[in-house]
C-alpha cells in the first residue's frame, strides 16, 4: 500500500490550515479557539477516513489480467500488445495499470487509467517497438488499485511472465510469401533481365511461341499433338549460396535507429528468402561474433527460411576484430561444393590485404561476392557545402577515406571478386539484384 496523491494534496490542504489558525491567533484572537476546535476536527477525521480506507483498500479481490503478445516481434517495427483486465470482485476498481516490460522493449503509451465495475472486461492496446533482438522476457500486468475513497493505491500483479522472440525484420519476408518470384522482384522494385541463352533444368511442355529455337522444340510431341511443342526450360537449382556475415566490432556502427549489423541481417533474410524460393540452398558463416563462430549449414525448402530466423535471431556482433582469412579458411574446410559466398560487412581500407587474401583464397573455389555496407553520414558530409577551418578538415577527411576505400573496392572487382556497395537501407535491394543478374546470366 502507498499513499495516493489525493492523500497527499489533503494532508497539504490540512497544514495549509494550520496557517491560517496560527495566523488567526494573531489578527482574530477570539475565533482562533473555535478555529483550533475545527482543524483538529477535521485532522481526525482525515486520520480516521485514511485509516478505514487502509483497512478495506488493501485486499483486492476479484481482480484478473491476460496479456495478449504476437507470436513473434520484428526489431524496429511498431506492434501491438493487448491488456485484458476483468473484475469478479465485490466492489468497483480504479487502477493505474502498466507493464513489466523487456530492456528492450520500449512504450511511451503506458501507464493508463481503467475503471472496472463488478463483473466488468476491459481491453487495453498499447503499442510497443524493439530496439534489440533476442529473447523477451515479460514480468506480470502491474496495476495499482485505487481504495474505495482513492486514499491509498495498492500494488497488485495479474497475469503470467511471458517470453517471446524478437526478430530482425521479418515483415518483408511475411509480405513475399503469398507472391511469385516475378511478383516479388517487383513488389521490390526490382525488373528481370533476360538471360543470355537458357537454363538446363526442364521445367514443362508447351505450345510453340514466335522466337522459340528450333533445339526447343519437342518433335515427338508435336507429332502426338499434331502442333509444335516447345520444352520449357528454367534456372538450373540446387545452387549453394553461403552468407558470410561479419559479427565484427565495426558492424556496431549506428545507422538510424539500427546498426549495421542488424540492416546486414535484415538484408540476408530477404535475400535468402529470394534464393531459397528458387530452388537454392542457403547457408551461414557468421564470425566475429565473440563466443565462437556461428555455423548453418546450406538449407532449402519453405522450412529453411524458418531454421535461418531462428539461427540469427539471437546473434549479435562482438568486440573484437573481424579475422577475414580465418574465417575463409574455415569457411573452405566446411563447404567443398562450388557456392556462392556473399561476404557482408564493412570495409575499410586498412582491411586491404587480409580481405584481399581472403577472397583470393576463396575465389580458388567458389564464386566470391563482397557486400559491403557503406555510411551514411559520410556521404552526407561530402554534399554539405565548407563553411569553415573544422567543416573543411571533416570534409577533406571523409573525401580521403571514401577514396581509398572505393580504391578498395576496385582491387577486388580485378580480382573477379563480385562487389557490392549500399547504404545500409538499401543493402537488401542490392543483394536481391546482384543474386537475380548472376541467376540470369548462369553464372550459378
Amino acid at each position: 500500500m502507498r499513499p495516493s496523491r489525493r492523500l497527499g494534496k489533503l494532508l497539504g490542504y490540512w497544514c495549509l490550515a494550520a496557517l491560517a489558525v496560527s495566523a488567526a491567533r494573531i489578527w482574530l484572537p477570539r475565533a482562533a479557539d473555535g478555529l483550533a476546535t475545527a482543524w483538529w476536527c477535521a485532522g481526525a477525521l482525515l486520520l480516521g477516513a485514511a485509516l478505514l480506507d487502509w483497512l478495506v483498500g488493501r485486499k483486492v479481490r476479484g481482480a484478473e489480467g491476460e496479456r495478449q503478445l504476437p507470436g513473434n516481434l520484428a526489431l524496429g517495427v511498431e506492434n501491438r500488445v493487448r491488456l485484458t483486465l476483468r473484475n469478479f470482485g465485490p466492489r468497483p476498481l480504479a487502477l493505474l495499470v502498466s507493464d513489466q516490460l523487456p530492456d528492450q522493449l520500449r512504450s511511451r503509451a503506458l501507464p493508463r487509467r481503467a475503471q472496472l465495475d463488478c463483473n466488468q472486461e476491459a481491453e487495453i492496446d498499447y503499442p510497443l517497438v524493439p530496439h534489440h533482438r533476442g529473447r523477451a522476457d515479460f514480468g506480470r500486468i502491474e496495476v495499482l488499485a485505487d481504495a474505495p475513497w482513492g486514499l491509498w493505491q495498492k500494488k497488485v500483479l495479474l497475469g503470467k511472465p511471458q517470453t517471446v522472440k524478437v526478430y530482425p525484420n521479418f515483415l518483408g519476408i511475411s509480405s513475399l510469401q503469398a507472391l511469385s518470384t516475378e511478383q516479388s522482384l517487383r513488389y521490390l522494385g526490382l525488373h528481370q533481365q533476360q538471360r543470355r541463352g537458357e537454363g538446363m533444368d526442364f521445367r514443362q511442355l508447351r505450345e510453340y511461341r514466335r522466337g522459340d529455337s528450333q533445339r526447343q522444340v519437342d518433335w515427338r510431341a508435336s507429332a502426338r499433338m499434331r502442333k509444335l511443342i516447345s520444352r520449357e526450360y528454367q534456372d538450373e537449382r540446387d545452387q549453394e549460396i553461403v552468407y558470410m556475415l561479419d559479427c565484427g566490432r565495426r558492424m556496431r556502427t549506428k545507422d538510424g535507429e539500427l546498426s549495421h549489423f542488424d540492416h546486414a541481417l535484415n538484408a540476408l533474410l530477404l535475400s535468402a528468402y529470394v534464393a531459397i524460393k528458387q530452388g537454392d540452398a542457403v547457408g551461414l558463416h557468421a564470425f566475429a561474433t565473440g563466443s565462437g563462430d556461428s555455423e548453418l549449414p546450406p538449407v532449402k525448402g519453405e522450412s529453411g527460411i524458418n531454421l535461418l530466423l531462428n539461427h540469427v535471431y539471437d546473434l549479435h556482433s562482438g568486440t573484437a576484430n573481424s579475422d577475414f582469412s580465418g574465417a575463409a579458411q574455415q569457411l573452405l574446410a566446411r563447404h567443398q561444393r562450388r557456392a556462392l559466398v556473399i561476404l557482408v560487412t564493412n570495409l575499410r581500407d586498412e582491411d586491404s590485404d587480409e580481405l584481399l587474401a581472403a577472397a583470393q583464397l576463396l575465389s580458388r573455389r567458389h564464386l566470391v561476392m563482397v557486400a559491403s555496407l557503406r555510411e551514411t553520414a559520410l556521404d552526407t558530409l561530402v554534399h554539405e557545402p565548407v563553411r569553415d577551418f573544422d567543416s573543411a578538415i571533416d570534409w577533406t577527411a571523409a573525401r580521403d577515406f571514401l577514396h581509398r576505400r572505393a580504391r578498395l573496392l576496385q582491387q577486388l572487382r580485378a580480382r573477379n571478386v563480385l562487389v557490392v556497395d549500399s547504404e545500409p537501407a538499401q543493402l537488401h535491394m542490392a543483394l536481391v539484384e546482384s543474386y537475380w543478374r548472376l541467376k540470369r546470366s548462369g553464372r550459378i
